[in-house]
């Protein structure tokens, strides 16, 4: 992979978690002005439904930029891990091979 691709591709996540924190950050402030509220104007601790509502979109949103599903991204770097660590047993049994032929010379 060129260098630019993986500068595109960086530059791709990090607006992603960009985004992610932006969004973050506004469900807090809202949440603490919507206790805020609802302790100022009701009995009824109505402020959890849309605290809750809004968190469980933030919560997408985290996996999706934090790769936390199965998606393309997961499986290509599972299969990368895979060639590496074939590459490394490979590695191993030569090594082994190698060594054990010296040990009957």
């Amino acid at each position: 992979m060129a260098d630019a691709d993986i500068y595109r591709m960086a530059r791709k996540r990090v607006r992603q978690k960009r985004k992610f924190y932006t969004h973050f950050m506004s469900w807090l402030v809202m949440s603490v002005f919507f206790i805020l509220l609802n302790l100022f104007t009701a009995d009824f601790f109505w402020a959890i439904f849309p605290i809750l509502g809004w968190g469980v979109a933030i919560a997408f949103h985290a996996i999706k930029v934090f790769s936390f599903t199965y998606g393309d991204d997961w499986e290509q770097r599972e299969i990368e891990k895979e060639i590496t660590k074939i590459k490394s047993r490979e590695g191993a049994y030569a090594q082994e091979e190698f060594s054990s032929k010296e040990e009957f010379v």
